[in-house]
């Protein structure tokens, strides 16, 4: 993935998201996704990280983007995990 164009969406609650989140990602309910993303993504194949606290809400969100025609979707799963993920792909 090309770090540039990576597009970093939390979908944790405002209270999750107060407590500390990945520099340049975005926050966007899970739910809210499938409006939030036509303002936020500039292609289909852009690539995406979702990440939540356990990786359910992400996968959700995954889920909807995909049913939107999204290819390049990736579930981070937590914080953590997403945090880890991307260190290890850049």
């Amino acid at each position: 993935m090309d770090r540039k164009k990576l597009l970093l969406i939390d979908v944790r609650s405002p209270q999750e998201w107060s407590e500390g989140y990945l520099e340049s990602a975005i926050r966007v309910e899970w739910h809210d996704i499938s409006v939030a993303i036509l303002s936020l993504a500039k292609t289909l194949d852009q690539p995406i990280v979702l990440y939540c606290r356990s990786g359910h809400r992400s996968g959700k969100a995954k889920m909807i983007l995909e049913s939107m025609g999204f290819t390049r979707v990736v579930n981070g799963g937590s914080l953590a995990e997403t945090e880890e993920f991307l260190n290890s792909e850049y």
